[in-house]
């Protein structure tokens, strides 16, 4: 239960820095905002201008064109952003977390079924039995074949469902594999299967 609480209390606390965007602000509406912006525009070109970095040309222009933006905004009209919805927007911020946090509550999420470790393995059992059976019948088959190409691709064939069955390319299925590339034709389809798992197993090797 402990971890449970100390979940909760990160997802908390990694959401509190967004309430910083609700503290008190200066600037009422939008056209407050932009007439600040253009202010600050028209303070930045005069230094570029006493600084040599712009000509007295474009900084006429420049400032010309401001003051026309700058007009243009002290003339809109715009609601007043009176905070009304700022009440609303912090309980989302703290009701996401939350939220997201009881999904993780013991039945908290009675509709979806979870599956037993008793099915899972069953299931497990199931693929590895018909995993087996597929390698048996093949090294059945290889004992009994003589042809080169028939070898060949039945080598290559067990030696991908031994790397099926172990999760990775054991030594036996690497020679199998070896051993197939050897005797397989230049157009045969399961050449290709040969050389990418002998390169997979010796760049895990490296």
């Amino acid at each position: 239960m402990m971890i449970l609480f100390l979940m909760l209390a990160l997802a908390l606390l990694f959401t509190a820095p967004l309430l910083i965007a609700f503290r008190p602000a200066h600037i009422r509406n939008r056209r407050e905002a932009a007439l600040e912006l253009h202010r600050g525009q028209l303070t930045e070109l005069l230094r570029d201008r006493e600084e040599g970095r712009i000509g007295g040309p474009e900084y006429q222009a420049a400032r010309l064109e401001v003051e026309r933006r700058l007009l243009v905004a002290d003339g809109a009209v715009q609601p007043e952003m009176n905070g009304n919805a700022k009440l609303l927007l912090i309980a989302t911020i703290v009701a996401l977390p939350i939220a997201a946090f009881a999904l993780y509550l013991p039945g908290s999420t009675p509709f979806v079924p979870s599956e037993p470790h008793t099915q899972w393995a069953a299931r497990q059992t199931a693929e590895n039995a018909k995993f087996d059976n597929i390698i048996a019948i093949l090294r059945a088959h290889l004992a009994t074949d003589s042809n080169p190409v028939d070898l060949s691709q039945g080598q290559a064939y067990l030696a991908e469902a031994l790397a099926e069955r172990a999760g990775a390319i054991t030594p036996e299925a690497l020679k199998l594999f070896q051993e197939s590339l050897v005797s397989a034709p230049a157009n045969a389809s399961w050449r290709t299967l040969d050389e990418q798992r002998i390169a997979q197993a010796q760049a895990a090797g490296e």
